[in-house]
């Protein structure tokens, strides 16, 4: 990917470091940017992995909005603080490396109740805030933030949903930064429950990125790359199919040829089709032909997948049978999207995933006629819908597998499910011989 910078967490005073990694660009990320005023590549090629402080092959890249002088990066926890006391009297710390243009430049992280600050009410809403300053130019450094103030002693711990972190404070430079391994305060992590089977999970942009994905051929191998930018961002529709609150968005970046790819690896290693042998994911975007070339370490094409997004702006649903590949390693998928045509097209991608039985292709809707709530839920489900007949529902774990099933009236339906444990979770409703599926939550 290309573009810009990304950073956001918390390094506070030099007694002990934070005991939860927020981000590292790669494999683990447990918070959400928000918002960003200047511009962010998540994924960007290390400039110097052969750095001892920082030998990754990937970090993010941001680049400073000079019409800015206060240039922000928002992240949000996914779950409650559960203490900040530490932060403040120094016996934990935040941190994060950061590769600058040059030492002296100021830093500065914010934990805030964005509920309640604005850009022109300081200092309401801000719990407190922390400084640090590059020490080096052009390499690799751990920087810790320091407490330097309590803006609003009304803003409880609980009540702290965002960091905020600026780089060259009060300034309006272009600088260009990298920032890698975000080191932040706990929090309750909704997603620490969910037990994610790196096998079947491959990718919900919520709580679990197993697949990787490289910018270039640089720091990965020549079939491991890809050629636009792909990015956390929030799903524009979640009352329908696809009811997570993120998704993947990937903008196309073709050559003269109007040629782009995008390929990702599966870091579990080659599929395992003994049991799930189908390929799921979503798309959201323009109507356009997309062909999805699963192939071997080799770059060997194992099974094709040609189909088209047929809908603008509508979640789709793409299940992709791989039985033909079993006794084969499948070790990546690489997809081509409107391939020959030059645009610059946006898509979003979501819920990639293995599963023992079909998705349906297409034939996956989403009606306002059928509703289910709330979501996440805890011990009871509530399913409403409007029909003449009683219809069959199901509860489908993310392997596949029915964990219930049984016809259900119209109207208002209440399913309990306390024997589920933490997880996402598919119901299936049949109802003129059309399947909707709706995506929901468990938690404790």
């Amino acid at each position: 990917m290309k573009n810009t910078f990304f950073t956001l967490l918390l390094i506070f005073p030099l007694l002990a470091f934070s005991q939860i990694l927020w981000d590292d660009f790669e494999e683990n990320r447990i918070g959400y940017y928000e918002f960003v005023h200047g511009g962010m590549t998540e994924r960007f090629e290390n400039p110097n992995p052969s750095s001892s402080t920082n030998n990754s092959e990937l970090c993010a890249q941001y680049v400073r909005n000079p019409g800015e002088m206060y240039d922000v990066i928002v992240l949000v926890a996914n779950g409650s603080f559960t203490n900040l006391e530490d932060y403040l009297n120094g016996s934990k710390t935040m941190k994060v490396d950061v590769f600058s243009p040059m030492p002296g430049i100021p830093l500065q992280i914010t934990l805030e109740d964005s509920s309640v600050a604005g850009a022109t009410n300081y200092p309401d809403g801000r719990h407190s805030i922390y400084t640090a300053t590059t020490t080096v130019t052009n390499e690799w450094e751990t920087i810790e933030f320091i407490f330097d103030s309590r803006p609003d002693n009304s803003v409880l711990d609980a009540n702290v949903t965002s960091l905020i972190l600026l780089f060259d404070i009060g300034s309006n430079s272009d600088d260009t930064y990298y920032f890698d391994n975000v080191y932040g305060p706990e929090f309750n992590n909704q997603c620490a429950s969910i037990n994610s089977n790196p096998s079947i999970n491959l990718a919900d942009w919520d709580c679990h990125w197993n697949i990787g994905v490289c910018p270039s051929n640089t720091p990965c191998s020549s079939y491991d790359y890809i050629s636009g930018w792909l990015n956390q961002s929030y799903n524009p529709d979640n009352s329908s199919i696809n009811t997570s609150k993120y998704c993947g968005s990937y903008t196309r970046n073709p050559d003269g040829n109007g040629e782009d790819v995008f390929i990702m690896y599966f870091k579990n290693g080659a599929l395992d089709l003994s049991t799930n042998k189908y390929f799921n994911f979503q798309i959201y975007g323009p109507p356009r032909p997309i062909y999805v070339s699963f192939q071997d370490n080799a770059g060997n094409e194992v099974v094709p997948f040609n189909s088209n997004v047929s809908s603008l702006n509508t979640w789709e649903q793409f299940s992709v049978d791989l039985s033909s590949g079993l006794g084969k390693d499948i070790v990546r998928a690489v997809f081509f999207i409107d391939q020959s045509v030059i645009n610059w097209d946006e898509y979003l991608i979501d819920d990639i995933h293995m599963s023992s039985i079909a998705l349906e292709n297409k034939n996956i809707s989403s009606s306002k006629l059928i509703d289910i709530y709330p979501n996440p839920v805890t011990d009871n489900l509530n399913c409403y819908f409007e029909n003449n007949n009683e219809v069959n529902a199901k509860i489908i774990n993310v392997a596949g597998k029915i964990l219930f099933s049984k016809n259900i009236n119209p109207g208002h339906n209440v399913i309990g499910i306390n024997d589920l444990t933490s997880g996402f979770y598919l119901l299936e409703i049949k109802k003129n011989d059309i399947t909707y599926f709706h995506k929901f939550q468990k938690i404790d």
